[in-house]
């Protein structure tokens, strides 16, 4: 195991192997891990209305970014949107039936994920990473 001083490029690294796996996995369903994301935070706001808005502030990309995202999951058959009855400026996002079929597994494959994270840590150590993790978000948000 190679020891890195570069906060950094280690956090990309992380990042890139994350990616790369998820990836693989989500390559079963046809996905992609940004419209994986898409759909795990559609799956949380079951019921509420969401807007394309809302997953752009949410993944934190531009607007561009998340119409191409959303046009590949609608012709896949995951997602429908439409424009709001009271603005109809806001074009809404849902899921629809086939989106189930995936997210069992892509819930599974999450915890699956966390675990090999976090394989061989403390509680109070996971604790501490996080508080860390989310201390360097929060300086790099500033600047």
């Amino acid at each position: 195991m190679h020891q890195n001083e570069d906060v950094g490029f280690l956090i990309k690294l992380i990042h890139d192997c994350i990616e790369r796996k998820s990836n693989q996995k989500l390559k079963l369903f046809d996905l992609t891990l940004s419209q994986g994301r898409v759909l795990a935070y559609l799956n949380e706001r079951k019921g509420l209305k969401t807007s394309q808005k809302d997953i752009e502030d949410y993944l934190e990309v531009a607007h561009p970014t998340v119409v191409g995202i959303l046009k590949r999951l609608e012709s896949k058959g995951f997602i429908t949107s439409e424009f709001d009855a009271e603005d109809k400026r806001v074009k809404n996002v849902y899921l629809t039936q086939n989106e189930a079929s995936v997210h069992r597994a892509m819930c599974e494959f999450k915890i699956q994920m966390e675990q090999k994270l976090l394989q061989g840590l403390t509680d109070t150590q996971v604790e501490e990473l996080l508080y860390l993790l989310n201390l360097i978000y929060e300086n790099i948000q500033e600047q």
